[in-house]
């Protein structure tokens, strides 16, 4: 191999890599905070504010098979999803599991703000949890340094501008 060749792969697999953390960084900032945000409204409900009262008082061990189980309850939608795909429902599949994976982002999103206390105490988690932050930081701080990721950041700025005032001309016409 070349040293051309060699330049010529290490910059794909770096853009490759920038394209990937661009769409974990978008996911994780819109998708993650917006369910989040959603939860918390929905945990308002009489019923669910005693559940998470419960749920926050959890010992470790318990939060941590708290913070698991919503793997394992949306298992089995996954499984359909693959089932619908393996079977040529492709759009049946392909619903179900975004479905199931908002679904199951949400509960782990909730689940892990009132879990990340408890979590925190048990050493190991703690640990993988301080990791995991430290390189996700240095990805992001790698992303955001990119010229493109300033361009498109930019850019969904002004779409999102344009499109709150169009929501706002909207409304305005209704009233």
């Amino acid at each position: 191999m070349t040293n051309t060749d060699d330049n010529l792969l290490r910059r794909s697999a770096r853009v490759a890599f920038a394209l990937v953390a661009f769409v974990w960084m978008v996911l994780e900032e819109w998708l993650w905070e917006s369910l989040v945000k959603v939860t918390a409204v929905i945990a308002r409900l009489p019923i669910l504010r005693s559940l998470e009262t419960w749920v926050r008082r959890l010992p470790p061990w318990a939060a941590m098979v708290a913070f698991i189980l919503p793997v394992l309850i949306l298992l089995p939608v996954k499984v359909m999803a693959f089932w619908f795909l393996a079977t040529g429902h492709v759009r049946s599949g392909v619903l179900v599991f975004i479905g199931g994976k908002v679904l199951g982002t949400a509960l782990l999103a909730r689940l892990f703000t009132l879990t990340k206390p408890a979590l925190l105490q048990v050493a190991w988690f703690c640990r993988c949890f301080a990791w995991f932050t430290s390189v996700r930081d240095r990805v992001y701080l790698y992303v955001k340094s990119l010229r493109a990721m300033q361009v498109a950041k930019a850019w969904l700025m002004r779409a999102r501008e344009r499109l709150r005032r169009v929501w706002r001309a909207l409304r305005f016409r209704r009233a």
